[in-house]
């Protein structure tokens, strides 16, 4: 069956620093049906230079001035032929090669945007931004980033950007997206990475985008509930960046889970102080004392599931555990890394996902950005640094299929010992 062609939209001017790598992450797609939009806005930095490289990938080039960055985004829109719609600004790359592929593997009929989750990169780091589940929380604000979505381009047509709109600045994506929503069109969270993109582009104002976002959702008429989120929200980013939070954050997160609670011999406490912090633990779950966790606000856990003493876990970049999953004593899951080739020793923050009924051996290690699809085993010292399918046997240093688990699998990881 052929694949829907995608529009793939990029606007830029004077971006010689990023453009190439946003191109080559286009082109380096393993999605083949793509329709590739370059708007330039009369360059003079040698950028046009750089896409001229490439002229024969790209479907529709043009350099000359524009009206901004909405408007160049809106000539884009008006010349694009594809069934879907994707804008990827010049900086920004795709997730991996098959970020397209993986996205539309989806079902999207009767379905007008399709939208995914982030990675943010800044100087230091890169870590997931995951998109939100409630799609009525844009009554309040944005679930996603922009460039993490796909928006059916017959929608997209006749839903522009409103470049009138001088009041909202550089939240015109979000005014759009907005406007659908109110209408009823139809949205999507798929379960995949789509865009990472550069924290320091220009709409990292954390004040002056809380405020747009307040003008957008409260459509002109004054809200109480909406302009406390907008003081609330505006506070909280830039509290974060004092060292009082540093300090408490550091006590909370980090000694009380993991100088204090494991020494507590009542799970129910233990329990109650990492859902307090946002841990997420399903019915009749259990993690044994003296494991070390590093932000727990980021551990989502299934129901019936077990994590035995002396584990690791690294929920930095985020760690999804399905129900009925059992993980033996010394086991390492790590979301957090480090580009080793960066001059800067860019830090490296990637989700890891465990299906249900997983059994993960003693002292197996899971790398970050990895799938354990549902019934896997993960055999004792494996260090498991790819995807792993559902029912899998994998063993070894890197971890290899050595075998397949029986699929007729019903069982609870249940554990009733007082004081562990």
């Amino acid at each position: 069956m052929m694949q829907g062609k995608i529009s793939i939209i990029t606007v830029c001017y004077n971006a010689i620093g990023g453009i190439e790598k946003t191109i080559l992450s286009v082109l380096g797609q393993s999605y083949s049906n793509i329709e590739y939009i370059v708007i330039d806005g009369a360059s003079t930095d040698g950028t046009v230079d750089v896409i001229n490289k490439y002229a024969d990938k790209i479907a529709y080039f043009v350099s000359e001035p524009d009206g901004g960055i909405y408007d160049a985004m809106n000539k884009g829109i008006r010349v694009a032929t594809g069934e879907w719609i994707n804008f990827l600004n010049a900086g920004d790359v795709f997730a991996n090669g098959n970020t397209l592929k993986d996205t539309l593997s989806a079902e999207t009929d009767g379905i007008d945007v399709i939208y995914g989750d982030s990675i943010e990169m800044t100087k230091e780091l890169s870590h997931i931004i995951p998109a939100g589940d409630d799609i009525n929380r844009m009554n309040l604000e944005p679930i996603y980033r922009h460039g993490s979505s796909l928006v059916r381009a017959s929608v997209q047509k006749q839903h522009e950007f409103d470049v009138s709109r001088k009041d909202l600045g550089y939240s015109l994506d979000w005014e759009m997206i907005h406007r659908l929503f109110k209408e009823g069109y139809r949205f999507k969270k798929v379960d995949t990475v789509i865009e990472c993109y550069e924290l320091e582009g220009m709409s990292n104002h954390i004040v002056r985008n809380r405020w747009y976002n307040y003008k957008i959702t409260s459509a002109g008429r004054f809200s109480l509930k909406k302009f406390w989120l907008f003081a609330y929200s505006s506070f909280i980013p830039l509290f974060k960046q004092t060292a009082l939070f540093n300090w408490l954050k550091a006590f909370c997160l980090e000694y009380m889970v993991n100088d204090v609670l494991p020494h507590i011999p009542f799970w129910c406490i233990r329990k109650w102080y990492l859902r307090l912090w946002g841990a997420r633990i399903g019915k009749g779950s259990f993690i044994m004392k003296k494991n070390y966790i590093l932000n727990p606000n980021r551990l989502v856990m299934g129901s019936y599931s077990h994590i035995n003493r002396g584990c690791t876990i690294d929920a930095r970049g985020n760690i999804k555990i399905g129900d009925n999953v059992s993980i033996s004593h010394g086991v390492f899951i790590m979301t957090g890394s480090h580009d080793h080739q960066a001059k800067d020793f860019l830090g490296k923050f990637l989700p890891i996902d465990i299906d249900d009924y997983v059994w993960i051996g003693v002292g197996a290690v899971i790398l970050q950005n990895i799938h354990i699809g549902k019934g896997a085993v993960i055999c004792a010292g494996a260090v498991v640094t790819k995807d792993v399918g559902a029912y899998e046997i994998v063993g070894g240093v890197p971890a290899k299929k050595i075998g397949e688990r029986s699929c007729d699998l019903d069982y609870h990881c249940l554990w009733d010992m007082p004081f562990t």
